[in-house]
């Protein structure tokens, strides 16, 4: 409905003039502003980071890997194609060894000799150590009975001492009772010395008889030790039994002298005393001599055990050195054995890396050293090979600012290089030609340049719920290949993240739900270890 036009205005004013339509416009507006208002506070929308990437495998051991020479060596054939498929343990490539500890063909077989010869060698040493024991064993018996022996000869010495000892005891007593008898009958003591005289008679016969036995014995004795025949010790014991021998004729001797002069001096009493008391000096003298026979034969008991005591161990001593000295060579022998089976081993070893295998199933991707003949060192990289894996990963990097509002179990929408799709930010939803993925692994550090890995893998529970499609099969989709992300983080409403976007706030992140990670039982297992929360950031 219009205005009223004035009659005075021209006609041209009258046709253009204004019509009553202020209160519809208003009424649009503010339904404008309401839907705005609803769209913004009811509309959700999904905070996102893009994050690009490239497609990787997360199991270490599938990933492509390196066949380098183990040894420097020239290369001399190949055995597989660029592209080939291989098993596990089949051969690649084969290298000869230029190292010059190992170019003689003929190194195993002088190994083995050496082998014989050291064992032959250590074979006599043992044979030497037995006998040296045995030696050993049997001198320590000898000594044993040798000391057993001079003992006893010792204690037989000091008896024979103690006798004489007696003896001297009992003349000396003799001597004195002589020396007191004054008085004693004549006849009687003629009669008394007449015996006396038979009995010194025939004493002195037996007694140079027994020094004839012992000057002749002692010959033999003495030519046998010069012959070495007998010990020094017997020389002494039988030229010690000489002068005993002959100290018993002087004994003899002179009690025949006496008893003749006590007979001729038999009627005169002082002259019986005379004589009883040179008799009895004389059996006083005779005991002083076998009490110093008997002395010197101790002494020479005590030589003789000393001398039996360092004899043997002097003998036992080189005996040990020498079995010492053995046993040193015994232990090199054995050293040498065990150098020699280690280079065994060792060359074993090295002919065995002269051929190169492939370490598991796989495809040869790149060979890296072609040549026939070209050489190549330890460690150079002969070859690359893809394993035989249905692990799939995606590397995403992120910089410092987006790290820390990621954890492990997020959402990820992912792009693939040569798959079209269509990605809405903050309505992953309705996205097109993207994968579901789920955040496994969070750099602890950087790669040096502020930027954070986060490996990505599929989202086991969503395919298998049929929620999300499977990514592409390895031979499609392959370690490198160009991946872009879109980590999906909270869910909020569309004035917010305008206003967030505004303000250049960060993401408002919250601990997720328990669940939220989407991994159910029987899905791939994960590390067993707990997972780190959300972090939610505060603004002012």
């Amino acid at each position: 409905m219009t205005e009223t036009t004035p009659a005075y205005l021209p006609k041209s004013l009258r046709a253009v003039a204004s019509r009553r339509s202020g209160g519809r416009v208003a009424t649009v507006f503010i339904a404008l502003v309401v839907l705005t208002a609803a769209v913004l506070t009811f509309v959700p929308w999904q905070q996102t980071i893009i994050a690009p990437g490239q497609v990787s495998i997360y199991n270490t051991m599938d990933r492509p890997q390196n066949i380098e020479a183990q040894i420097p060596g020239r290369l001399v054939a190949w055995f597989v194609q660029e592209g080939e498929t291989v098993k596990a343990g089949d051969t690649i490539a084969k290298l000869q060894d230029i190292d010059s500890k190992f170019l003689d063909p003929n190194q195993a077989k002088r190994l083995t000799e050496q082998t014989a010869a050291l064992r032959e060698q250590k074979a006599r040493v043992v044979a030497r150590i037995s006998r040296l024991d045995a030696q050993l064993s049997n001198l320590e018996q000898s000594q044993d009975l040798a000391i057993r022996t001079s003992r006893q000869r010792l204690g037989q010495a000091k008896s024979r001492r103690e006798n004489a000892a007696q003896s001297l005891v009992q003349a000396q007593k003799a001597y004195r009772i002589a020396d007191e008898v004054a008085q004693a009958s004549a006849s009687e003591r003629v009669l008394q010395l007449s015996d006396a005289i038979r009995q010194a008679e025939q004493s002195v016969i037996m007694a140079r008889q027994d020094l004839e036995t012992a000057r002749i014995q002692r010959e033999r004795v003495a030519e046998l030790y010069r012959l070495d025949l007998r010990s020094k010790r017997d020389d002494e014991l039988a030229q010690n039994d000489l002068v005993g021998k002959g100290v018993r004729v002087k004994q003899a001797e002179d009690a025949l002298k006496i008893a003749q002069r006590a007979k001729n001096l038999g009627n005169l009493s002082q002259t019986q005393v005379g004589i009883e008391r040179e008799r009895a000096s004389a059996a006083v003298v005779s005991a002083e001599a076998a009490l110093s026979v008997a002395d010197r034969d101790i002494s020479t008991s005590v030589l003789d055990l000393s001398k039996v005591g360092t004899d043997t161990a002097a003998t036992l001593a080189s005996l040990e050195a020498s079995r010492e000295s053995a046993r040193e060579s015994l232990a090199k022998f054995d050293e040498g054995l065990a150098k020699i089976a280690v280079e065994r081993r060792n060359l074993s070893g090295r002919i065995a890396q002269q051929i190169v295998k492939s370490p598991r199933d796989g495809r040869v991707v790149r060979a890296e050293k072609v040549g026939a003949g070209e050489t190549v060192k330890a460690g150079d990289t002969l070859a690359t090979i893809l394993p035989d894996t249905t692990d799939q990963a995606v590397e995403l990097f992120v910089t410092d600012n987006d790290a820390p509002l990621l954890a492990t179990g997020r959402r990820v929408r992912l792009q693939f290089a040569g798959w079209p799709a269509v990605q809405f930010t903050g309505f992953p939803s309705v996205a097109v030609g993207t994968f579901g993925g789920r955040v496994r692994v969070i750099d602890a550090v950087d790669d040096g340049t502020a930027r954070y890995r986060v490996i990505v893998e599929p989202d086991y529970a969503g395919i298998q719920a049929g929620k999300e499609e499977r990514w592409p099969t390895p031979n499609l989709l392959r370690p490198g290949g160009e991946a872009t992300g879109w980590i999906l983080l909270d869910t909020v409403p569309l004035g917010w993240e305008l206003w967030r976007q505004f303000n250049a706030f960060p993401p408002t992140v919250k601990r997720p739900p328990v669940g939220e990670s989407g991994e159910k039982d029987g899905d791939k297992p994960k590390d067993g270890k707990k997972e780190p929360g959300y972090i939610k950031l505060k603004t002012k």
